[in-house]
């Protein structure tokens, strides 16, 4: 059974590995464990004791930012990030929350078509705002309007 439960503290160590094994530029220790903040929106996909995937979320006002989704490396392909992404646009609506921003590189095509199926839209780039092995690489801003016809 599949479900979703809120970022604890001791599970840092478990999305940590995952994450180093699943994206080519991780998270270090020291930003995961900045974002378990009271205004923070963090839940971990699980199925059984597997954790199949995260995403890290934070609230501010009527807006939320969504920092990151990741899936387990041998879990990608699946549909496991659009379940994560349709439950933290549902949690942000549940918030009462107007709108959903995010940064996504612009190299990252198969996240870009993902955001693009739940309904963002390009709203503007980021210059160089990602490292990679070139330097940096630009970041597209995008943004979901959450209203009560939103597809999730």
């Amino acid at each position: 059974m599949i479900s979703f439960k809120p970022v604890e503290p001791a599970e840092i160590d478990v999305l940590v590995a995952l994450e180093q094994q699943a994206t080519e530029y991780p998270w270090s220790r020291a930003l995961f464990e900045s974002c378990l903040q009271p205004d923070y929106s963090n839940y971990v996909l699980r199925q059984g004791q597997q954790v199949l995937g995260y995403y890290f979320a934070q609230q501010v006002l009527d807006e939320v930012t969504l920092f990151t989704i990741t899936v387990a490396a041998d879990q990608q392909g699946k549909g496991y990030g659009r379940s994560l992404l349709q439950h933290m646009i549902q949690q942000a609506k549940s918030a009462g929350c107007r709108q959903v921003w995010l940064e996504v590189r612009a190299s990252n095509q198969p996240a870009i078509n993902l955001y693009h199926s739940a309904g963002f839209q390009p709203a503007g780039v980021r210059k160089g705002y990602y490292q990679n092995a070139a330097g940096s690489e630009d970041a597209v801003v995008m943004q979901l309007l959450l209203t009560k016809s939103t597809t999730e």
